[in-house]
């Protein structure tokens, strides 16, 4: 049997919630002594994850058997986008809307009812060698056998590590309009630089996003609540272990480039975390995020591509979409017909797309 191990994960978002659940979860033997901090207070937490559209896939129930976390307070059963020259393409959706509050801290209560420990603090700096990593909190200092950090887009972690990802800054209002009914909308212009603006259900309200962008302001028109901000790493990173220290979430840049959707994904790696620590195989846990469609090298060459695309192109290459019923399987034969013999050139990007409706939410 193994010796009592040490595990810390900073960050009580997506990932880190989620990470150390599993962590006690899979420890059957119970060896594992899991600490689980964040540095923001209780209200501080409350408005930063409120920043978010908080749309989700249903597979993300799933994804968490046996446990059930709270706070799924609506469904998504639509998507509609709409596209220069009055182009709108609508899809069914299975997804479901969450308060992440709510969501995240009912995971962090179970995992305390495991035996876990959760506080508020903060970590200062780190410091690892072949045997331990050292962490300097505000009064004290502690060691781990490993650490999984999941402390957000600018973290600490991967900063101090040397590992260079990207990050996007996004804006969101909550304005008073009453929201379209299980429907999420967006909107693609060449303005918003490979981006969109979009539109969620917010209780009876409506959350409206746009990418931050120096040198252009977007405000949406209506009576104006809310505004808030943050920041999301996106688009995967060259490695996501040094030593004994395992990036998650938006640390390790793991939303996806397209959508900037990041809450299903830092869930699955913080599970697959987890588990490579309990089978003594941290590595294990890069391979097996790496055999995930959520890491799929499509989706940054997708991003790069729309950066590049002015208002013409994201017509032209969306038209083909527009013209047909994609319930009907006779439309959709003749769709990808018209793909193969006139919009070849865009296959990958078509690709892209229909993996992200399935992996990045």
């Amino acid at each position: 049997m193994r010796d009592n191990i040490k595990v810390l994960v900073v960050g009580a978002g997506p990932g880190g919630s989620s990470a150390a659940y599993f962590l006690k979860h899979y420890d059957r033997d119970n060896i594992i002594k899991v600490d689980l901090v964040d540095r923001l207070n209780s209200d501080k937490y409350s408005l930063y994850h409120d920043m978010c559209g908080e749309g989700v896939s249903s597979d993300i129930l799933k994804d968490f058997e046996p446990f059930s976390p709270d706070g799924v307070v609506g469904k998504i059963q639509l998507i509609r986008e709409f596209y220069p020259n009055n182009i709108e393409i609508q899809t069914k959706m299975d997804g479901l809307l969450i308060d992440r509050v709510r969501f995240f801290s009912s995971i962090i209560d179970e995992f305390v009812r495991l035996d876990g420990s959760f506080q508020r603090n903060s970590v200062e700096n780190f410091f690892q060698d072949d045997k331990k990593v050292k962490i300097k909190y505000k009064t004290k200092i502690e060691k781990y056998d490993y650490v999984i950090a999941a402390d957000g887009a600018n973290s600490l972690f991967r900063k101090h590590l040397g590992i260079k990802g990207n990050t996007k800054s996004l804006a969101q209002y909550i304005i008073d309009k009453k929201p379209e009914k299980n429907t999420i909308r967006f909107f693609y212009d060449e303005i918003y630089e490979g981006d969109y603006m979009w539109e969620f259900p917010h209780n009876e309200k409506t959350k409206i996003g746009y990418p931050i962008i120096k040198g252009k302001i977007f405000r949406p028109t209506g009576k104006i609540l809310v505004k808030q901000a943050r920041t999301v790493g996106y688009g995967g990173l060259d490695r996501y272990i040094s030593g004994r220290v395992l990036l998650v979430g938006d640390a390790a840049c793991q939303a996806n480039p397209i959508t900037k959707g990041g809450i299903r994904a830092a869930m699955i790696a913080g599970k697959l975390a987890a588990k490579a620590i309990v089978d003594n195989d941290p590595k294990q846990y890069e391979k097996d995020w790496l055999k995930t469609k959520f890491s799929s090298k499509l989706f940054i060459e997708a991003f790069k591509k729309l950066k590049e695309m002015n208002n013409t192109e994201l017509a032209k290459h969306i038209k083909p979409f527009g013209e047909v019923n994609m319930n009907s399987t006779f439309s959709k034969s003749i769709l990808y017909a018209k793909i193969f013999l006139l919009y070849a050139r865009y296959v990958k990007l078509y690709r892209a797309y229909d993996l992200s409706n399935k992996y990045g939410w």
